[in-house]
């Protein structure tokens, strides 16, 4: 199952998901303000059927917020019920159909990887056809190479080339699969819902690693900080449960590694590729599922002829792969492009619905049981998950508000600096590009 770009859309770099709503609406305001539209200094009047608010993180100093629309949220909590149970029967179904695969005959977490990998290339042609479907002026020469040019912006300001390929591409395929083959793994020595529920734990792995790359803000550390421990302690339980050695460790031991390269892929992700519109994220896996088509292969034949994998070729469960590697395709369709249609909460509720699915799903036909050890690291692990998922605004209440070190955006009082270095949304695009060209 493609589990590390799986989660990338709404928890890169434990970004939030209010401002992420607000990001499209705080550009446009920013661009009236840099075409003279509202006067530097003075107030600003909004529009009537707006309201000017002030913004708490990323350098935002004023945003526009719509008016709630009843008809629109009833349509986007509808939509977002469907995607939780979208994404929660998808990704329980690629776990269990790659767990599945497994037997006397056929033990290969790296074939089934690279098979799975190979399935991503339907990821930007698909995205091609809907937007022929949706827009008419895609539908002509000039619009698909609009299309292409505007997606080929993900691999810097040259576009796709032979480096950006190598380089870019190869560097995220290789941590893609490592992930990947460590989640598959842990599938063959422990139980699916163990496997998912100490997967969970990258939020907090995310968080750590946004500390060295992307320079978090001090003033999230003690909600993130309790995150972190609870992750932790959840992980602790769940390897407790079943004794710290044997294959049982070595199947968590992989558990966290693949959470460990899951939140390495997003944060480096967020680094060097920045915010992707649906069309650079969606040849960004095409690209990568062709680089893993054409290098990868013969590290599965590798491991066949040392034997370190058991692979009988007339025996190869294809129903399985096929299955795993179908609903792997279509979890990350929903991931990626659910988040249009509903609300970002609900993408990350996908992920965690699938956590007592496959706890079921275990019992019912493995007859595997969910342990109160299990039970009580699961719950650890959820609350550290939420708390990721909160509001800055929210997690920032933990701050002492006497502490020494002031938030970059107020003064010594307390409040807005208005003098602060705000830095504009295009400015940050463009570092991101640099470093992309960098890398």
């Amino acid at each position: 199952m493609s589990a590390s770009y799986s989660v990338e859309a709404y928890t890169n770099e434990g970004i939030t998901n209010d401002e992420e709503d607000l990001s499209s609406v705080s550009i446009e305001y920013s661009k009236d303000k840099r075409n003279g539209d509202i006067e530097t200094g003075k107030s600003a009047r909004p529009p009537e059927n707006q309201k000017h608010t002030d913004a708490e993180a990323h350098g935002q100093q004023e945003i526009i917020e719509e008016e709630p629309n009843s008809a629109t949220d009833i349509k986007k909590w509808l939509f977002g019920f469907g995607i939780v149970i979208g994404i929660a029967v998808s990704w329980v179904g690629a776990t269990q159909f790659a767990q599945s695969t497994y037997s006397d005959d056929f033990f290969a977490p790296s074939f089934n990887v690279w098979f799975s990998t190979v399935w991503m290339f339907v990821c930007y042609p698909v995205y091609v056809v809907g937007a022929m479907v949706i827009k008419s002026e895609n539908r002509s020469w000039e619009g698909i190479q609009a299309l292409n040019r505007e997606a080929e912006k993900v691999f810097g300001r040259r576009g796709l080339n032979l480096k950006a390929f190598f380089i870019l591409s190869g560097s995220f395929c290789c941590c893609w699969a490592v992930t990947n083959y460590m989640y598959v793994y842990a599938l063959g020595l422990i139980a699916a819902a163990d496997v998912t529920a100490l997967f969970a734990s990258n939020t907090a792995f995310i968080y750590a690693f946004s500390w060295i790359w992307l320079h978090e803000r001090i003033q999230l550390l003690p909600a993130r900080g309790i995150s972190v421990a609870l992750s932790i302690c959840g992980i602790v339980l769940i390897a407790y449960a079943d004794g710290f050695s044997g294959p049982t460790a070595l199947g968590v031991a992989l558990s966290v590694g693949a959470a460990i390269g899951s939140a390495l892929y997003k944060v480096l992700y967020k680094k060097y590729v920045g915010d992707a519109t649906y069309g650079q994220v969606s040849l960004f896996l095409t690209v990568l599922s062709v680089f893993n088509s054409i290098f990868l292969w013969p590290f599965f034949v590798i491991f066949y002829y040392t034997g370190f994998e058991i692979i009988e070729w007339d025996k190869i469960p294809w129903d399985y792969l096929c299955g795993n590697a179908a609903l792997g395709v279509v979890f990350n369709f929903l991931v990626n492009f659910g988040i249009a249609l509903t609300y970002p909460l609900f993408i990350a509720l996908g992920t965690v619905v699938g956590i007592p699915l496959n706890a079921v799903v275990d019992f019912l036909f493995r007859n595997i049981a969910f342990g109160a050890f299990k039970i009580g690291g699961t719950i650890f692990i959820i609350f550290g998950f939420v708390i990721m998922l909160m509001p800055e605004r929210w997690q920032e209440l933990c701050w002492p508000k006497n502490c020494g070190e002031q938030s970059p955006l107020l003064d010594k009082s307390g409040r807005r600096d208005e003098n602060a270095n705000h830095s504009k949304p295009q400015d940050k695009q463009e570092d991101v590009r640099e470093n992309s060209e960098k890398l």
